[in-house]
């Protein structure tokens, strides 16, 4: 229901009704598939203005511009990376346009289109990232930052209001501002703001913006409820993986003065302080752990926040394939992680050879492999240095084109009753008939059924599948016509 010709784009700019999120495609010659590249930047140069000069797009908007491509060349270019020779598809370009963006960076890091999914999700503030995105990385070092630590996003807090920002930016930063509900409350010089500001109860938007010397002005925004008393959790973030020991940092406040605070866990008491923070570490069994830290006021009122934990030591599950599964070529690899510190690269080695790699969580790709047994070791590096692995065998079977009718070396009539099929869990997507070298019937199914006219004599009828990692399986028979 929301594709439209692209006419209708010029129509929403026009009538300042652009939506949020809007995907383009040229037709296949202005997109550089039919036709060339001169064709295709022609195209860019023709329409990219027009988008560019959108309010969003301006110093301190939040507008974002990708152009990439959606395959490389197959047959010449196939790398993964530097250290994958093949399986991926090739190279693509890809440009990321904005005013939150690193002027002329050019990224060293494994990106796939997964990654640029991801990205897509995050800025636009999605509670959840579909298929591959959901464990790709983002391509955070495109964007200068400005990065809240204190408060989270979504906390109850007390009045004054601590708030703790720093930047990540390509060009010196020489200021930064608090606004709250759009008003501004507080600046400072330099990259970094520590500043506690008064602020009246209920709910309300903080944005900590900066200013670099580029002209560059980039923005990050929590929302927070102020209450008479509240309890603030920085360190561990709600249903987080730590390992154990792991440190705990809260911090209590409010309209009455805070004597004490306490950490529970699994509802015993575990860990108790004087004073208005706590800064301590505590150790818990593997398993998840519902917390709770109180802070007591000399009014006599308790202020608690709840929250879970998960203690684990860093792990991968391959969930697809099962282990000595006989599978079809390319084969989904679907493998999740678990780790205390950020994961950062997945790889996937065949028989002990580097077979593919992302940038990411984990990693859920179609890949390529060759016919036979192999033994299959998902492998991730996380922040701390540490690796680790899991690993299964598997078997990868040809694909069985199966010529049901006509029978091999049998008389028929014209036309040709020309019946095929292949495995259901295979991966083919389609299927064709050729009749003496030359390409009669197509059909977009992992059976094929048609009635071919032929000529009367002899010919070779042969059918090809094509599975979804550009391999192909054959059959043929020979008929005689009458």
């Amino acid at each position: 229901m929301n594709s439209v010709p692209f006419t209708q784009l010029a129509k929403d700019i026009a009538d300042n009704t652009t939506p949020n999120y809007a995907y383009i495609t040229p037709n296949l010659d202005e997109d550089s598939h039919d036709g060339t590249l001169a064709e295709a930047d022609q195209w860019l140069s023709q329409n990219l203005p027009s988008i560019l000069k959108l309010p969003e797009f301006k110093p301190g908007g939040d507008g974002l511009l990708f152009v990439t491509f959606d395959e490389g060349d197959l047959f010449t270019d196939d790398r993964c990376s530097s250290r994958v020779s093949s399986g991926c598809g090739g190279h693509v370009a890809t440009l990321v346009i904005g005013p939150q963006v690193r002027p002329g960076y050019h990224s060293n890091v494994l990106y796939s289109h997964a990654n640029l999914l991801r990205t897509v999700c995050d800025a636009m503030g999605f509670a959840s990232c579909p298929g591959a995105g959901a464990l790709a990385a983002p391509m955070s070092d495109f964007f200068n930052k400005v990065k809240i630590s204190t408060p989270p996003d979504g906390a109850q807090v007390a009045s004054p209001v601590h708030i703790q920002a720093t930047t990540s930016n390509s060009s010196p930063v020489y200021a930064m501002q608090v606004y709250v509900d759009n008003a501004l409350q507080y600046q400072t010089s330099g990259s970094k703001l520590d500043a506690p500001l008064p602020i009246s109860s209920g709910k309300h938007r903080i944005v900590v913006q900066s200013w670099d010397t580029a002209g560059g002005i980039h923005k990050s925004a929590v929302n927070v409820d102020v209450q008479s008393e509240a309890v603030i959790v920085t360190t561990p973030s709600s249903n987080a993986i730590v390992s154990s020991p792991f440190a705990i940092q809260a911090s209590a406040g409010g309209q009455s003065p805070i004597h004490s605070m306490q950490v529970y866990a699994n509802g015993s008491l575990q860990y108790q302080t004087s004073g208005n923070s706590l800064n301590t570490t505590l150790a818990l069994s593997p398993g998840s752990h519902p917390m709770t830290i109180e802070a007591r006021d000399d009014s006599g009122g308790i202020t608690s926040k709840s929250f879970s934990v998960t203690v684990a030591a860093p792990s991968v599950t391959i969930k697809t394939p099962a282990a000595n599964a006989s599978v079809y070529s390319p084969v989904q690899v679907y493998a999740t992680t678990k780790d205390p510190h950020p994961v950062y690269a997945v790889q996937v080695y065949l028989d002990n050879a580097l077979h593919y790699e992302v940038s990411g969580t984990g990693v859920n790709a179609a890949l390529p492999m060759p016919l036979g047994p192999h033994y299959m070791v998902v492998q991730a590096w996380d922040a701390a240095g540490g690796i680790y692995r899991k690993g299964i065998n598997i078997n990868v079977l040809p694909v069985v084109v199966t010529v049901s009718s006509p029978a091999p070396n049998s008389t028929v009539a014209s036309p040709v009753h020309v019946h095929a099929s292949v495995p259901s869990a295979s991966t083919v997507f389609t299927i064709q008939v050729y009749v003496d070298d030359g390409l009669r019937y197509q059909q977009n199914s992992k059976t094929l059924d048609a009635y071919l006219k032929m000529g009367s004599g002899t010919h070779h009828i042969v059918v090809k599948a094509w599975d979804n990692g550009g391999g192909t399986w054959t059959s043929g028979v020979y008929v005689t016509v009458k």
